[in-house]
């Protein structure tokens, strides 16, 4: 089955939009944005969350070569790294 739209796919999963993101940004998640839209499929999903299960109920991230690292607090804190700033969040 078809699902359009992050409330479509959140309401499958039974998760949070952020969680959502997540899943999709570093594991895979099998949805995509199209012309602003995410779109997904309720058996493609399926599959996924039986490879979840088949490794051992352990979600394997993505390589994440070159990409900062998510989070506000994670941006807050490489950006102070980057320009050498004091940050309460880095505690530098």
């Amino acid at each position: 089955m078809h699902l359009s739209g992050m409330k479509e796919i959140c309401n499958h999963l039974n998760r949070s939009e952020p969680t959502v993101l997540t899943l999709i940004r570093d594991y895979a998640f099998p949805a995509k944005k199209v012309l602003g839209v995410w779109e997904s499929d309720t058996d493609l999903i399926d599959s996924w969350r039986k490879e979840q299960i088949a490794r051992g109920n352990t979600v394997v991230p993505m390589a994440n070569a070159g990409r900062p690292p998510a989070g506000k607090k994670a941006r807050k804190r490489q950006k102070s790294v980057v320009s050498g700033q004091k940050s309460v969040v880095s505690g530098q």
